[in-house]
């Protein structure tokens, strides 16, 4: 019997949908797309913490907001395996449309917590960059890396390469980098973030000016909800965006060709942080 031909790529895709997939299909998923109740593998967990108890949650029912990318897994498997039960916690998860109204539905207090992309704590901070002034705080670094940035189709078949192709020559990429842009009308030079003032934009921004393109002056930066990233470029409302996975890979192995990864953010900032706890 023929080995399958697995690529990392392939793989990393495979778990991402296995564990979304697993994670959700016995969910009790109500009209608003939130997850709630209890699965059969939660109800045969066996509580170790117990109302009455000294270490009991002093709020149990929480509702946790998450947008669908890879790093909702680790929320998404605890709620279907029990693991918040298990220590007295009674978890609503709520499927939130962008990472903006994660941040604002901790703000109004539609939500008690959400993983939210880097910036968008500081955002609230300081009531920058539309959003309300309140004192959110990070709980802790969910995780490091995890994004990466796509460039449509098009970029690839004037000849521009992944990042690591160019080994480190910047003059060289930022050559083939405006020679690009100097050969599109300004309507198609739109790039996508997640949200303003996140680690994504500052990315962008900073490959952007090392080669050379002013990106307020050359080209426009708009805010995008992952879901929608792929569809975007492929009827060509954008050029590229960076993101979190799945989005990268769905645009390659998905959509047939609709773009290319251009570079993971570890490559522009090893051990840079992605997303937080709020």
């Amino acid at each position: 019997m023929s080995q399958p031909n697995w690529t990392r790529r392939k793989f990393m895709l495979g778990m991402g949908a296995t564990a979304a997939i697993g994670a959700f299909s016995s969910c009790q998923i109500r009209a608003d797309r939130s997850a709630q109740g209890l699965t059969e593998e939660a109800r045969a967990i066996q509580p170790v913490v117990k109302p009455g108890d000294v270490d009991y949650p002093e709020k149990p029912d929480i509702t946790v907001g998450y947008v669908p990318v890879n790093d909702c897994a680790p929320f998404a498997i605890a709620w279907q395996k029990g693991f918040f039960r298990k220590y007295g916690l009674n978890v609503r998860l709520s499927r939130e449309a962008s990472w903006a109204t994660s941040r604002d539905g901790i703000i109004f207090g539609r939500l008690d917590a959400a993983p939210v992309v880097s910036g968008a704590v500081n955002n609230a901070r300081i009531g920058a960059e539309g959003a309300r002034h309140a004192p959110l705080c990070a709980g802790m670094t969910i995780h490091r890396h995890g994004n990466a940035m796509t460039m449509n189709k098009t970029m690839w078949d004037f000849g521009l390469r992944p990042w690591y192709e160019y080994n480190g020559n910047l003059e060289a990429f930022g050559q083939q980098f405006r020679d690009f842009f100097e050969s599109q009308p300004l309507e198609n030079r739109v790039w996508a973030v997640v949200l303003s003032s996140s680690i994504y934009e500052y990315f962008i921004r900073y490959i952007s000016a090392a080669a050379g393109v002013e990106p307020d002056k050359e080209f426009r930066i708009i805010i995008i909800p992952p879901p929608q990233m792929v569809t975007n470029v492929r009827i060509r409302a954008m050029q590229g965006y960076m993101v979190a996975e799945p989005w990268n890979t769905r645009a390659i192995t998905g959509n047939a060709g609709v773009g290319f990864t251009f570079a993971q953010g570890k490559e522009v900032w090893t051990g840079h942080p992605d997303r937080c706890w709020a």
